[in-house]
């Protein structure tokens, strides 16, 4: 399992303080707008800061604030873990809060000089509930759920792990932008909403074909989840599993129900379980099965999967239609702000921002999987997939700059290029735990068991020796 030092996390949570100065002072309606007022000027307006009432619409990206300050605190109390004993465990969580409030106001304080930031105490509040909120998280996970994920890694089941951190982050994905409805006003306001919501489908207002990937996409999320299921429950009935998978994707749309800016279509629990009933056969597909040479298998589809890939990213993209704007009409659209690092996603709502990071990532993250596929276990390939990706999406970058009505997003390349180093990097683990899972949950003969690390089944009461299956033959005697 994947161990990192305190030094480590002391970068993770520069990093990750750095953003935050970046998205909180360089990112602007009009790009980086530094306007020197004098310090004694810019504490007293800090001084008369004060609340305002904000409508049941801006509560989402009050959330955003707070959620934003939880992986600070989380990284910062990881840097400073005394231990688990009563006094140092204190001393940890109390310089761990002082650091990161301070570090919020201090941002706060600095918006000052970045007009027209807006700073108020109902942002300074949230981001100091999200650095609580942090902290408490980092303790319940330190002191109970990491030592249960280490026992489950060195028990062969960290193909658990990752499933099951996937379809925590999915749902939470789904209940995005986390605005539940607080009044009944809200209440009204959202049934009102819901009337033109539930009917609907996903994708409304596009191409058919649009729509129909849309759902795929939606379709395909869901996988992981019935892998999840299947992996937690290998003793349990397909029939079991289906239950529990409709009864997931229901509760989920119960809940997006009651999220202002969520889209509870009726027809998702139906093709959200398709995909987590494929995920759960697929698992069921693999018990007993040798995997370490397969994705040799999957590699010979490549020259037939890479041009269907490209078209289908071309066409996502909006580049496969017949309208296209002059080289100068493209140029004078082009704004200068436009190239700053995830500008686009500071002119979008957070939840907004987040899905179109989330759909760059996913959509390039297939090139690190094909350049594994094509390379194998024994070669590097993540920078290489980043430079592929990279170029890709800032060809499809500037084709959109071309088609009138589309607008470019330059930061998308730096996604792509992350998405596909990262599935690239992390294809030969993830393979390996499904080899192991295939190991475990299967009937593997001894032989093969023993090759995949994995304890043979012991013999249950009431089972004969003759029910299992058959040791290889001994090599004959030199």
């Amino acid at each position: 399992m994947i161990s990192l030092r305190r030094n480590h996390f002391i970068a993770l949570a520069a990093l990750y303080a750095l953003g935050m100065v970046y998205l909180s002072l360089v990112l602007g309606p009009v790009g980086l707008n530094y306007v020197p007022i004098g310090f004694g000027e810019a504490w007293r307006k800090f001084m008369q800061i004060g609340f305002v009432h904000h409508a049941s619409r801006e509560r989402a990206d009050w959330v955003g604030n707070l959620m934003m300050a939880v992986p600070l605190a989380y990284l910062v109390n990881s840097v400073l873990d005394f231990g688990k004993e009563g006094a140092n465990r204190a001393i940890g969580i109390a310089l761990t809060l002082m650091i990161s409030i301070l570090f919020i106001v201090a941002v706060k304080y600095a918006q000052l000089f970045f007009p027209p930031r807006t700073v108020t105490l109902n942002y300074i509040t949230a981001q100091s509930l999200g650095a609580i909120l942090g902290v408490v998280l980092f303790q319940l996970s330190h002191a109970r759920l990491y030592p249960r994920l280490v026992a489950l890694f060195e028990n062969g089941d960290g193909l658990t792990i990752v499933l099951g951190a996937y379809s925590v982050w999915l749902i939470g994905y789904f209940l995005m932008p986390f605005d539940f409805v607080m009044s009944l006003g809200d209440l009204a306001a959202r049934a009102l909403e819901l009337t033109s919501i539930l009917g609907s489908t996903p994708g409304e207002g596009r191409q058919p074909a649009y729509q129909f990937l849309v759902v795929i996409a939606d379709t395909l999320s869901t996988v992981p989840v019935g892998m999840f299921l299947a992996a937690r429950g290998r003793e349990r009935s397909l029939k079991a599993l289906f239950w529990r998978a409709l009864g997931l994707m229901v509760g989920i749309t119960f809940l997006q129900l009651f999220v202002l800016g969520a889209d509870p279509f009726l027809v998702a629990p139906i093709y959200r379980t398709a995909g987590a009933i494929i995920g759960v056969q697929f698992m069921q597909r693999i018990k007993g099965k040798d995997l370490r040479k397969r994705h040799y298998y999957f590699s010979q589809y490549l020259p037939f999967a890479l041009p269907i890939y490209l078209i289908l990213a071309m066409f996502v993209s909006g580049l496969l239609t017949s309208q296209w704007l002059t080289f100068d009409q493209a140029v004078n659209a082009l704004e200068p702000r436009q190239f700053l690092p995830f500008w686009n996603f500071y002119i979008v709502s957070k939840a907004r921002a987040t899905e179109s990071f989330v759909v760059e990532f996913m959509m390039f993250a297939p090139i690190g999987v094909m350049v594994w596929l094509r390379r194998g276990f024994w070669s590097s390939g993540a920078i290489f997939s980043a430079f592929l990706a990279f170029s890709l999406s800032m060809l499809m970058e500037v084709g959109r700059l071309m088609k009138p009505g589309l607008r470019p997003d330059f930061s998308d390349p730096i996604v792509a290029a992350l998405g596909a180093a990262i599935a690239c990097k992390s294809m030969p683990t993830l393979w390996r735990m499904f080899e192991r899972e295939a190991a475990r949950s299967g009937s593997l003969d001894t032989y093969i068991a023993d090759l995949q690390h994995v304890a043979p089944r012991p013999v249950k009461r009431g089972e004969s020796g003759s029910d299992l299956p058959p040791e290889p033959p001994l090599a004959p005697a030199a």
